[in-house]
């Protein structure tokens, strides 16, 4: 009697709750509801890359596509086809998308550095490194100085500054304009010795690049003129990368010359270029 008495008690636990078999249907229904009343997908993903939007690391773009492999996404890449995560002063702005500055003296060979003036009557020689520009007597000169991008790479030029140390100041006019202009010579035609009528009217025709205006204070060992030049200096500097950059000097308000150099002594002559590398 024992043994089937417990029996009967356990087919009918087994069975309650089990619908369409004379259990009660009360207790199942509250477990489907309480299924129907889950919230929603908890981690939504708007961009649908598989990353939840509280996490995304690129919102509004597929965080999986990294074509550098740099870790940022390409959505949000800031150097693509650099890495963002080089930042050499760790101010949180990757190198290769924060403007560099660099500086590049006039080209030196052994003892010659290559700077000089032409003229369409005198001999111009390359071992001869004054810079006059302007006209002494009756003779026009027009200056040039060469600077070497080897080694250099960007890939955005910003900016482009001439800075030049003034040597000697010869008029009688308060001041006289300079001014800065492209050259498409040969830099090796340039500082080659001899008489160049075409290299002379290179150096101040063509593009202008800027100006300046220099008087008798601009003379000094320390405080070089600044020329700042146009986005044209900018592009074609860009294209020379790896080569060398020519530019010309002329006086656009002689009679008076400005000199920038006198022989071979060291004077400040320099490109300042701002750069995204």
């Amino acid at each position: 009697m024992r043994l089937w008495f417990a029996l009967v008690l356990a087919g009918g636990c087994a069975a309650a709750g089990v619908p369409g078999q004379g259990g009660d249907d009360t207790n199942q229904n509250a477990v489907v509801d309480a299924r129907v009343n889950v919230p929603p997908d908890a981690c939504p993903d708007m961009d649908n890359d598989g990353a939840c939007n509280a996490v995304d690391k690129c919102a509004g773009f597929d965080d999986r596509i990294d074509t550098d492999a740099d870790t940022v996404a390409d959505g949000c890449d800031k150097c693509p086809g650099g890495d963002d995560r080089i930042d050499a002063n760790m101010n949180q702005i990757p190198d290769c998308s924060e403007v560099q500055t660099r500086t590049i003296d006039v080209k030196k060979v052994g003892t010659d550095t290559w700077r000089g003036w032409h003229t369409t009557s005198v001999s111009h020689t390359n071992s001869n490194d004054n810079t006059l520009t302007g006209a002494s007597g009756a003779t026009i000169y027009n200056s040039y100085f060469v600077f070497s991008l080897a080694g250099f790479t960007a890939t955005t030029i910003t900016e482009v500054k001439l800075e030049l140390e003034v040597e000697s100041y010869g008029s009688t006019d308060a001041n006289e304009t300079i001014s800065v202009w492209d050259v498409s010579t040969p830099s090796a035609t340039v500082e080659a010795s001899g008489t160049n009528a075409g290299v002379f009217n290179d150096l101040g025709g063509g593009v202008k690049y800027g100006m300046a205006t220099i008087s008798a204070a601009s003379v000094s060992p320390t405080t070089p003129v600044q020329f700042t030049l146009a986005a044209q200096a900018n592009t074609d500097l860009k294209t020379k990368l790896g080569g060398e950059f020519v530019v010309g000097l002329h006086n656009d308000t002689t009679p008076g010359y400005v000199r920038f150099s006198f022989t071979t002594e060291v004077r400040i002559a320099r490109l300042v270029v701002k750069y995204l590398p």
